[in-house]
């Protein structure tokens, strides 16, 4: 029985069986009714092609429908047409080669369109005159398509119908462009031209594939009860069948229906033909030939339907572990095996692709939200990768710089061959760094700590480069203060010794001074020398108190001051020096309910505010004035002095360097430069703080905030002059 292992040979036997039995059965039996029962199953036999017929052309439309949206939805399509840059290398090859599904689906036209309806590309299959088409902007069509809805239109060119689906390519809820595919209808006749028969697709009465006598249609039109209903018609020897085409035609507004024809003669010849055979047995032939097709056809489609089962349960489960039992040894066994096996390799894969896409979405997320500026571009050096952290940085979004050339948006122009270098060293396994200068948006050019690393896939091909950068304002910022810090540091060390050297021959001067004035025989001129010297050997000592004062910390004793009262001696000290500048010198009353006390050393603070006077009265022109005065600070948890001019304010560069020791811009002679310098170690020894605001031209006003609580009263060291 090893002849009737396949399929085939069953087949073959199963019907030769059937062929022998009715060949002999039925040569002697006919029955009257036979010619009537036949023509009906002929005619029933050319619904059901009908009906199939049907349902092929809106299988057709919407198997093609499908694939012009699922092109339109790929990714690579919105790719292809937001990005303007290089996509004629890979979108011409791929589109000459594009077709569509189903029936001649290799000879439909297609085009991809930008927003404005311009082709950017389009498939090579096809050479028609029609194919120089460049754009779709005047279609009467394309307003729907730009809007976002796909459409679906029957077109008539050169005397031949085709259909034309546009499906518009959307990016972040935007009309980017269109996929324009247009085919025509010549899948109609390929299933009844294999069944000897003629089909006419007709648009109401308009044929659109095939052609039909006018007065046919009109009367198979008329006999037409509404959708789905199957219209009849016999006239001069040719049998008319009339299906409406439901699904898609009818859902995007194609009035068609399909007309199938055959001649008469050959329902009622080959019926007239047996009826002359077909004499006797015929009831039980039918009987006999049923039984037997009703068991074979049971016996041959069981494993069939177990291999339909089991595909079914794959398709609607999404499983792929489900498997094929068939127990059979013919090629249906061998479809079996071969199915099982394709499964287990799909599934092995199937793991394999979902792990590798878990492991790089993490990578991407660690690479998003990764605090450190990263970024990499290609071997053609367009940027590939922009995270957060790098838009934060260099302020521009990631869209915008994606696929921007690195070196000319990022590397200033005089970094370049440097960051060449660079790139060119970080060849090896090890990644290279170094510290330069790279463009922002909003700041301009910054410096940066950038490690640089090779980037190469499995096979050791070099993909491109990673950048890790990293902001060095703030460090940089922090190694200024460190060396100011140090020198502020040497500088008081400096000047400590300095002082106590010469605090003792400036005592001895001041002595041997003091003693001789004492005489009553000196004459005028020596009294006026001594004097004279006297007076500069203490500006001398008050000199070098100064400098011991800013070189070292002192721990003053502290007590209660009247804000009010000192703010007047203030002004009579200063008095003076505003008279000789031609300065208008006032003080604005504080409110002496609201003004508390503040507890200070006074010389101190008179010291700090003369120093404030002193400078104010020094910027400002003859006419100008100086304000003195306090209040309680805005936040009511402080006093705050101050001190406002109207002179020619202070420029930015100085600004920053006010502070500094023996910093100056009066003249050689006029200034020791250590001033604020020393008001501001008095303010911060106060625990308080020490504002400046200025403009050029706009005049300056310095604040003096000091706590409202009482600072702890710490010993006083004692000072040597």
């Amino acid at each position: 029985m090893k002849l009737l292992r396949s399929v085939q040979s069953k087949l073959l036997f199963f019907f030769l069986l059937i062929d022998v039995a009715t060949v002999g059965v039925l040569i002697s039996t006919v029955s009257g009714s036979a010619h009537e029962a036949l023509e009906s199953a002929s005619r029933e036999h050319l619904r059901d092609l009908a009906r199939f017929a049907s349902h092929d052309i809106d299988e057709q439309l919407q198997l093609r429908w499908i694939a012009v949206r699922s092109l339109a939805a790929n990714p690579f399509m919105t790719n292809s047409v937001i990005d303007t840059l290089g996509r004629s290398d890979y979108l011409e090859p791929l589109m000459q080669r594009m077709t569509l599904p189903g029936k001649g689906g290799e000879e439909a036209d297609l085009w991809l369109v930008d927003f404005m309806g311009r082709v950017i590309a389009r498939n090579g299959r096809r050479q028609a005159p029609s194919g120089s088409v460049s754009s779709f902007g005047d279609a009467p069509w394309w307003p729907e398509v730009r809007d976002g809805k796909p459409v679906a239109r029957e077109l008539s060119e050169n005397g031949q119908t085709r259909v034309l689906i546009a499906f518009p390519v959307v990016y972040q809820k935007h009309t980017e462009g269109a996929l324009v595919a247009r085919f025509d209808l010549s899948f109609v006749h390929t299933d009844t031209m294999r069944e000897g028969l003629e089909a006419v697709l007709l648009d109401g009465q308009t044929p659109l594939v095939g052609s039909l006598p006018e007065p046919v249609t009109r009367e198979l039109l008329s006999r037409s009860a509404g959708p789905g209903q199957r219209n009849t018609l016999l006239l001069d020897d040719t049998f008319y069948l009339l299906v409406p085409v439901e699904g898609f035609a009818r859902e995007h507004g194609f009035n068609w229906s399909l007309v199938l024809s055959v001649p008469a003669e050959r329902i009622s010849g080959p019926v007239d033909a047996m009826r002359q055979r077909m004499l006797q047995g015929g009831a039980v032939t039918a009987v006999l030939l049923m039984l037997l097709v009703v068991w074979r056809t049971r016996v041959l489609l069981r494993p069939l339907q177990q291999v339909r089962g089991t595909m079914r349960r794959i398709i609607e489960g999404g499983g792929l572990r489900q498997r094929i039992e068939v127990q059979s040894h013919d090629e249906l066994g061998a479809i079996a095996t071969t199915f099982n096996q394709m499964l287990e390799r799909l599934e092995h894969r199937t793991g394999e692709l979902e792990r590798s896409r878990d492991q790089l979405s993490l990578l991407a997320q660690i690479t998003s939200t990764s605090p450190t500026a990263i970024i990499m571009f290609g071997n053609e050096g367009w940027i590939r990768v922009w995270n957060e952290a790098a838009e934060r940085l260099f302020g521009w979004p990631r869209l915008d710089m994606l696929g921007a050339p690195f070196l000319e948006r990022v590397v200033p122009e005089e970094a370049r061959g440097r960051f060449t270098a660079l790139v060119t060293n970080a060849g090896g396994n090890a990644p290279v760094d170094a510290e330069l200068s790279l463009l922002t948006r909003e700041a301009g050019s910054i410096p940066v700590q950038l490690t640089v690393s090779r980037i190469v896939d499995v096979m050791g091909q070099v993909q491109g480069h990673v950048c890790i950068v990293r902001d060095l304002r703030e460090v940089k910022r922090l190694r200024e203060s460190l060396v100011q810090s140090e020198k502020m540091a040497a500088v008081g060390t400096l000047v400590a010794g300095l002082s106590h050297e010469l605090n003792n021959p400036l005592g001895v001067i001041l002595g041997f001074a003091q003693g001789l004035l004492r005489r009553s025989t000196l004459d005028e001129g020596s009294r006026t020398a001594l004097l004279a010297i006297e007076k500069q050997t203490q500006r001398c000592a008050r000199l070098v108190r100064t400098l011991l004062d800013f070189s070292r910390k002192s721990g003053p004793v502290r007590e209660r001051i009247e804000v009010g009262a000192m703010l007047e001696r203030v002004r009579e000290l200063a008095s003076g020096q505003a008279r000789r500048g031609q300065v208008r010198l006032e003080i604005i009353e504080p409110s002496v309910a609201e003004l508390p006390d503040l507890e200070a050393n006074m010389p101190e603070i008179e010291s700090a505010l003369l120093n404030l006077v002193g400078n104010a009265l020094d910027a400002t022109a003859p006419g100008g004035s100086v304000s003195v005065g306090a209040r309680v600070s805005p936040a009511r948890d402080g006093i705050e002095l101050f001190v406002a001019d109207t002179g020619s304010g202070i420029a930015p560069e100085v600004l920053q360097r006010i502070f500094d020791p023996f910093f100056t811009t009066k003249p050689v002679g006029q200034g020791t430069g250590l001033g604020l310098s020393i008001t501001r170690s008095i303010v911060e020894a106060h625990g308080g703080r020490i504002d400046v605001e200025t403009a050029p031209g706009a005049g300056t006003t310095v604040r003096l905030w000091f706590p409202v609580v009482a600072a702890p009263v710490a010993r006083q060291e004692e000072a040597s002059v």
